[in-house]
């Protein structure tokens, strides 16, 4: 029988070559190796507000799915990403219902975006965490990308909104901004800024 390895959220990464997406990092609980999957702008930014504990105004879907499930007297036990198949991940909904265990077929982007708002844990099989799993050394601080690799900003920068920034790890947006200033586009040096500036509060 396969094992299965819990795996929980290090961060969001914008997407610099893919507009529109994002890079859902994930990490071993109990392990040092990472990966990511490629999400839409949709679902990180409901990742984004349940892990900031910021609410929308009126229910996202995730939102809407997890009232279904508690008025059905339903509970997410487990979410699990069972295989990959041309690099997209394809993930399992475990739900309890009346002693039974259903399970259901969902893109990992909802799941986990239904896991955060549930509190479930979040499992991967390990013989997909051994292909796409990368090892970081925890006991090193990480190394910052240096403006000689990563000299210019995606063309799209400008245009991204402060609610894309939120979305941005504070790595990401540190290393942006350097370009920024290197670049004399002080304007979008201060709203990264500013960007941090929320990060911290």
């Amino acid at each position: 029988m396969n094992s299965e390895i819990k795996i929980a959220i290090t961060g969001l990464v914008y997407n610099q070559t893919v507009i529109g997406t994002y890079g859902l990092v994930l990490s071993e609980v109990s392990g040092n190796r990472r990966f990511s999957v490629m999400i839409g702008e949709p679902e990180a930014q409901s990742i984004a507000l349940k892990m900031n504990n910021k609410k929308s105004p009126r229910p996202l879907t995730h939102d809407l799915i997890k009232s279904i499930l508690n008025s059905f007297d339903a509970k997410l036990v487990k979410v699990l990403i069972y295989d990959m198949i041309n690099d997209v991940f394809y993930s399992e909904l475990h739900i309890k219902s009346d002693d039974k265990l259903l399970i259901v077929d969902a893109r990992t982007s909802d799941a986990v975006a239904l896991a955060v708002r549930t509190d479930c844990p979040i499992f991967i099989k390990s013989e997909i965490l051994d292909i796409v799993g990368t090892e970081v050394d925890l006991t090193q601080e990480p190394q910052k990308s240096t403006v000689a690799e990563k000299s210019t900003l995606p063309e799209n920068t400008e245009d991204l909104s402060d609610d894309d920034f939120d979305l941005m790890s504070s790595e990401s947006l540190e290393e942006m901004l350097e370009m920024a200033v290197n670049s004399e586009k002080y304007e979008l040096a201060v709203r990264l800024r500013d960007a941090l500036k929320r990060k911290r509060i």
